[in-house]
């Protein structure tokens, strides 16, 4: 008689994370997904050149090369991608355009270093017109099943440039779309139904498309890169929290937004179950500048870890964040010497504290610097989860308030 009461509460039970008819049952998986900012090198084959110091390939990211190290690691190719020195260069309705053209080989080296979802979307995807965008698309599209796994935000026309690329990992299907600004609006750049070009961001259809195919996509994880932000700007503006936070978070179920463009780096928040990243900053890219000069709130790169728990029956959660600081983006690319990356560490933490917004269900993100200069936010119960994310929250401690010493000095370079 016991045993027909434990079939039957075993028929009551709920069957929301019961696998489907005749299939296998999964275990917890986890994934983990590096984020890095804008990239970029130059026109020559063997290297690329800053401040008239030549830097061979695999040089220019040798020294950050063991931090590239998930399932899926994303970069922002900010510059068109060809051989051809012919190319005729786009005005962008602009009296001093800067225009960036990349050698395949440097889009190689990125992979090679382990890149392998790659954001084309972006203000320098048109730099040579039309021409520019098929070369670029014809050497990324030479290294899918080389490395590349998903390369997001342009295409040959609309239906391309629009569509979420889906990417298996682990045996869960991961979303991931790209849009970025146009230069002027130009709507010469803009992808139409047969005419190549950028999905472009601050064209209202535009977004909605992008959320709306995002949105629909049989995945369990949506990623979406947005490349905008006004340069120089380490505070999200409005257009930003209302769109990221609102649109694409909370009413569009994106699971991880990436911002960049800005070149400096934003603060991180949670919300309701979305993160967002407001701007990574530069990651290794020769036609940028040296920020190392600037105020502590403007002088560095970021990269990130964050690290996804799926449960048995699919649903996905975001259990740990990694922050690591970065210096040298426009040369040899490199992590801040401790003592240095948990300074910046605590200028996320501030910057957190001005996206605090308990009406819009959003809260920045604070993190604990590390011994090693890194940043780390765990959620609760974390260091309970077992592998990989178990080992790096099992010690997690809650961040300490910024230090006295450098509060003032943080407020003061974070004003803008």
């Amino acid at each position: 008689m016991r045993s027909l009461s434990l079939v039957w509460l075993a028929l009551m039970l709920p069957l929301a994370d019961a696998p489907a008819f005749g299939e296998t049952p999964r275990a917890v998986t986890e994934m983990t997904i590096v984020l890095a900012g804008d990239a970029g090198f130059g026109a020559d084959p063997r290297g690329s050149a800053k401040a008239n110091i030549f830097y061979a390939y695999p040089e220019p990211a040798a020294l950050i090369k063991g931090e590239i190290d998930g399932d899926l690691n994303f970069v922002n190719v900010e510059t068109v991608v060809s051989e051809r020195t012919g190319l005729v260069a786009d005005d962008k309705g602009q009296a001093r355009p800067f225009s960036f053209r990349m050698h395949p080989a440097g889009l190689r080296h990125l992979v090679d270093s382990g890149f392998n979802l790659l954001s084309l979307a972006n203000n320098h995807s048109m730099d040579f017109g039309v021409e520019g965008l098929k070369d670029t698309l014809k050497h990324v599209d030479a290294l899918r099943g080389k490395g590349v796994l998903a390369a997001a935000g342009i295409g040959l026309n609309r239906n391309e440039a629009v569509r979420a690329h889906l990417v298996k990992v682990k045996g869960r299907t991961v979303a991931f779309s790209a849009l970025g600004i146009v230069t002027n609006n130009l709507e010469r750049h803009r992808a139409g139904p047969d005419r190549p070009g950028q999905i472009a961001y601050r064209f209202d259809e535009d977004f909605r498309e992008v959320l709306e195919r995002l949105r629909a996509a049989p995945a369990a994880f949506r990623v979406l890169s947005i490349h905008y932000g006004y340069e120089s700007k380490v505070r999200a503006d409005a257009l930003q929290l209302a769109q990221w936070r609102g649109d694409a978070a909370q009413r569009g179920g994106i699971d991880l937004i990436v911002g960049h463009h800005a070149h400096v780096v934003r603060g991180v928040e949670m919300a309701g179950k979305s993160l967002i990243f407001y701007g990574l900053g530069n990651f290794l890219h020769h036609g940028t500048a040296n920020m190392t000069a600037n105020p502590v709130c403007k002088d560095y790169g970021l990269m990130a870890r964050v690290h996804v728990r799926f449960a048995p029956g699919g649903a996905a959660a975001i259990r740990a964040v990694e922050v690591l600081p970065l210096t040298d983006t426009h040369s040899r690319v490199r992590r801040l010497p401790p003592e240095q990356g948990a300074l910046r560490v605590h200028v996320l933490n501030h910057l957190a504290s001005t996206l605090d917004d308990g009406a819009a269900g959003a809260r920045g993100l604070r993190f604990t610097p590390q011994k090693d200069g890194s940043g780390l936010y765990c959620v609760r119960g974390a260091a309970k989860d077992g592998g990989r994310i178990g080992q790096l929250c099992k010690d997690y401690n809650a961040p300490s308030p910024i230090p006295e010493t450098r509060r003032r000095d943080i407020e003061a370079a974070c004003a803008q």
